[in-house]
Order: C-alpha cells, then sequence, then structure tokens
C-alpha cells in the first residue's frame, strides 16, 4: 500500500508540474497571439485549455532516453542521437523542434525496426503530398505506390501549403536517390481514402503522416484505418500519425475538414481492429518533461517550436499509431 500511495503522489507531482508549464507557455501564446491581431474571442477560448490536463495523459510512463519510448511527438526524442541520425543519414536535413519531422522519422524507425525498409518489400502511402519518404523508401529497395488526393476532392487548403501531389516528379528528392532509380521502383496514383473498395491490396506496409484527420471527421478516420490495415499482406504493419488532444478526453474538434483524436478514440479503435483480427500496439501517452513540450505554438504557427499547437480551445500534438496484420 505505501509502495502504491508513493507512486500516486509522485504521479500527482508530475502532474501538477505539467499544469504549471501549460499556464504559462499558454499566456505566452495567446500574448504573442494578440500582439499578431488575433481576435479577442481566440484569446478568452485559449484560457480554457490551462483548466485541465487530459486526465489520460501518462507523464513519467516512458525513459525520456528512450527513443519514441512515447507514442506522443515529445522533444526528448528530438534531442536523441538516434533521432538526429535519421534525418542526417535518411532525410538529409537538420533536426528541428518540428512535429512535422518528428513525424517522418517516427514512420521511418517503426518500419526500420519492423525489417521492412529493405529489398524485396513493397510499400503504399497514402496522402504523401510533397514529403520525402517515398524517394527514401525507395532508395531502400522497396517498391513503393504513393497515393494523394484526386484533384476534385483535395482540400485548397492542403494544396496551399504545398502538400498535395499530383505528379511522381514532385515526390522526387534529388538528395535522396537518381529521378531514375526513383521512377523505377515508385508509381504515383490518386486516391480517394474515403473510398475504401479502392484501396489497394498486395503490400507489405502501409504509411501516412497527419492525414487521417482531413478526411471527414473522426468516425471516417477509424473507418479508413480499419479497412486498410485489412487490406495489408499477411504480416504486414500499417503506421500513422495524427493529431492527438492534450487538453480533454471529453471535448475535442470533430469536423469534416479536420479532427483531433482523444485517447477515448483510439481506444475504441483498438477494440474494433481486434474484431477483426488486427493488432494495435498499446499507446504509451507520455507527453515528456522537457520545457519544449509546453510550448503551445498558436496561429500562425510561425514558431521555432513546433510540437504542441493551438486548435480552437484545445493544445493538440501529433501521436503514433502502428497496426499490424497477423501472418
Amino acid at each position: 500500500m505505501r509502495n502504491f500511495l508513493k507512486q500516486a503522489l509522485g504521479f500527482n507531482t508530475l502532474k501538477n508540474r505539467l499544469k504549471t508549464y501549460i499556464h504559462a507557455v499558454v499566456d505566452e501564446a495567446i500574448e504573442a497571439s494578440s500582439q499578431a491581431g488575433a481576435i479577442t474571442q481566440l484569446r478568452q477560448s485559449s484560457y480554457q485549455i490551462t483548466s485541465r490536463l487530459a486526465s489520460c495523459l501518462q507523464p513519467g510512463q516512458a525513459s525520456p532516453h528512450a527513443l519514441f519510448g512515447s507514442s506522443l511527438c515529445r522533444a526528448e526524442d528530438l534531442i536523441n542521437p538516434a533521432y538526429q541520425e535519421i534525418c542526417r543519414d535518411d532525410l538529409r536535413c537538420e533536426p528541428v523542434f518540428h512535429r512535422k519531422q518528428w513525424e517522418f522519422v517516427y514512420i521511418i524507425h517503426q518500419l526500420r525496426v519492423n525489417g521492412f525498409l529493405q529489398s524485396g518489400f513493397s510499400g503504399l502511402g497514402f496522402g504523401v503530398g510533397t514529403e520525402p519518404l517515398p524517394s527514401l523508401f525507395t532508395s531502400l529497395g522497396c517498391t513503393i505506390l504513393a497515393t494523394d488526393a484526386p484533384d476534385d476532392v483535395s482540400d485548397e487548403g492542403w494544396k496551399r501549403t504545398a502538400q498535395h501531389a499530383s505528379a511522381l516528379r514532385q515526390l522526387w528528392r534529388s538528395k535522396i536517390i537518381s529521378y531514375d532509380n526513383f521512377a523505377a521502383d515508385c508509381t504515383f496514383q490518386a486516391l480517394d481514402m474515403r473510398a475504401h473498395d479502392q484501396i489497394p491490396t498486395g503490400h507489405d506496409f502501409h504509411w501516412s503522416s497527419c492525414v487521417i484527420e482531413h478526411i471527414g471527421g473522426i468516425r471516417a478516420a477509424q473507418d479508413f484505418l480499419l479497412a486498410s490495415a485489412n487490406r495489408l499482406n499477411p504480416g504486414g504493419i500499417a503506421v500513422h500519425t495524427t493529431e492527438f488532444n492534450l487538453s480533454s478526453d471529453l471535448d475535442t474538434v470533430d469536423e469534416p475538414g479536420t479532427c483531433v483524436f482523444r485517447a477515448r478514440n483510439l481506444q475504441q479503435l483498438k477494440v474494433e481492429l481486434e474484431e477483426l483480427g488486427l493488432q494495435m500496439e498499446p499507446l504509451i501517452l507520455d507527453p515528456g518533461m522537457h520545457p519544449y513540450n509546453y510550448h503551445v505554438d498558436a496561429p500562425p504557427y510561425d514558431s521555432n517550436v513546433h510540437l504542441r499547437l493551438l486548435l480552437e480551445k484545445f493544445a493538440a500534438t501529433s501521436i503514433g499509431i502502428v497496426i499490424r496484420k497477423p501472418g
């Protein structure tokens, strides 16, 4: 009983420290937004973030030294030498405190440690935009099918941020692979992710980087993950990243154009996957203790530290999901 109480008290201490961080950094984010001309309503609603952290969070659960020990994006990963090595050796870029880069490195790491980034394996990428992963995976010997939304269903905001691909050459990264080698083993196909019967079969791995939250809301994203994982080859793996609500496991953003997953949505997904004979790796929801984990970037999201962002009244970050189809 004594050990149990000690653990409980330790958890509460961590939770209180996190709340103190959140209060401070959200106030700074609100002040910065105000100086940039943010509307009063945004300032007022932003204060609601400081009222609580989602009860589902598990501060202190993951080692600060373990790369991707937590399922959540955290600064501890970005200062890990193995993370920085992937940035420099694979992506040919310098590490930065940005959750989009974290998503790419997370996907690379999960596919590599599971043995899929080598000759003889085929991968299917969803909503690839102009990301570097098709070039990288092709350079490592994989056969890749890269997909993105057809022009008639692609969100205009997605296009404006140069994240929508409509030609193979847009996916090519010359620093990673020659175009001839890339074009020999990578193909591009337009794909509406809402049309589940059109999802290609016959691939050993799937991936997507913060795409599923833009295809129609939480339920639509869950349905896509269920349908696509079922089309993996036996023994295959799917690695997806999406946005996660750090502020609440009750309320969230759930709109056709964007949504933010709560822990309860992911637990529901896990149950539904198991009903289909699929498996989702357990989630570790440790937000980390590094101060950069509690800097909340506010619109227009131009901070040099972008691990957390303000979405309506919620603090959100990226989360990694790993799904397996038993062989």
